[in-house]
């Protein structure tokens, strides 16, 4: 896939972490800002995979919450909300990968970019007094779309069980973090488009293999933030552990340790309030 496009989907990807820094919301109908910053990320191709990339990218920063719609700390379009309960759009995505990148996947089909997108319920466990701090179970359910922007295909279905710890700032300034301890669970399709080896792709170090359903490893994910004035700086940090997965025996698995590190600033010039 053209380096442009892999910049063009890691920026949008970079701009949602971003945006996971803004300002909480207040009681007004919309709440909007506008910025711009850059971005500096580096990931395993995929999880189980020993090779990484690292990408330096300018990425924009908006956020806007409103009654149906949060783009704040990912993107949020909510179908039912009450005190407790909640039932929103969740997103993940996966990079390409260029199969001569990895030394275990060189004769390979190359990976496409795959966009996971489905609903997620949200139930609230705890919210402290000044509601700036609250615990919740969250379990989204994703399908995966996979795509060179030529062709597209759906690649299987993910569940994902999580806790997620979450501290707003208690002012405009200051620090807000987000803490998610989870699991993954994924259909065959989605495990066999990253960890299938087809016999026609066989070799003596890549026997054939066929992965089955199930559980995909437990991962703990944090993300932190700092706001001063109009200057937001960010961090994200992301670990996944592959033992036990029901894949972890493919030969395109190298490493049972999966890592996302992302660091970024963002200058505000636009903003409602």
């Amino acid at each position: 896939m053209p380096k442009t496009i892999i910049r063009a989907l890691i920026s949008r990807i970079l701009f949602v972490t971003a945006a996971g820094c803004s300002v909480q919301a207040v009681a007004q109908d919309i709440i909007w800002e506008l910025g711009a910053g850059a971005a500096n990320f580096s990931l395993d191709l995929y999880p189980g995979s020993a090779s990484k990339k690292h990408y330096l990218v300018p990425l924009p920063y908006f956020t806007l919450i409103s009654t149906k719609i949060e783009i704040d700390r990912g993107i949020r379009g909510f179908l039912f909300k009450s005190d407790t309960v909640l039932l929103d759009v969740s997103a993940d995505f996966g990079i390409p990968v260029d199969s001569d990148d990895s030394a275990v996947r060189k004769g390979m089909p190359n990976l496409d970019a795959v966009l996971q997108l489905g609903p997620s319920l949200e139930v609230l466990l705890h919210r402290s007094e000044s509601g700036h701090s609250n615990i919740r179970f969250e379990l989204p359910l994703r399908a995966a779309i996979a795509s060179d922007i030529k062709n597209t295909s759906n690649e299987g279905w993910l569940l994902e069980p999580r806790l997620t710890f979450e501290k707003k700032r208690l002012h405009k300034a200051g620090l807000s973090t987000r803490l998610m301890l989870g699991l993954k669970y994924a259909t065959r399709d989605y495990n066999a488009y990253y960890y299938d080896v087809a016999p026609m792709y066989a070799t003596p170090e890549r026997p054939v293999y066929a992965s089955d359903k199930g559980y995909g490893g437990a991962f703990v994910s944090l993300q932190a933030g700092w706001r001063e004035g109009n200057w937001v700086w960010w961090t994200l940090l992301q670990y996944q552990s592959l033992s036990g997965a029901v894949y972890e025996d493919s030969p395109l698995v190298e490493e049972k340790d999966y890592y996302l590190f992302g660091v970024g600033f963002a200058w505000i010039f636009a903003q409602s309030l």
